[in-house]
């Protein structure tokens, strides 16, 4: 299963991306809500998982895009 972290704090994805890895998901980081919105577009994740403070767009912004 794919699933897409949108995240902007490096300590944060770090965790979480390894216990998801290690839990066999594929996991797809974005650090802003933009580019949260084009992956999801184009990669299509079963999950996403927001941040709602993001730079560049928020994650309510981003969530209601999606």
């Amino acid at each position: 299963m794919k699933i897409m972290y949108v995240e902007d704090n490096d300590d944060n994805i770090y965790m979480l991306k390894n216990r998801l890895t290690r839990a066999g998901f594929v996991v797809l980081i974005a650090t802003d809500g933009e580019q949260g919105v084009a992956m999801a577009a184009a990669e299509r994740p079963a999950l996403v998982l927001m941040d709602l403070s993001l730079p560049v767009l928020d994650g309510w912004e981003a969530t209601r895009q999606l």
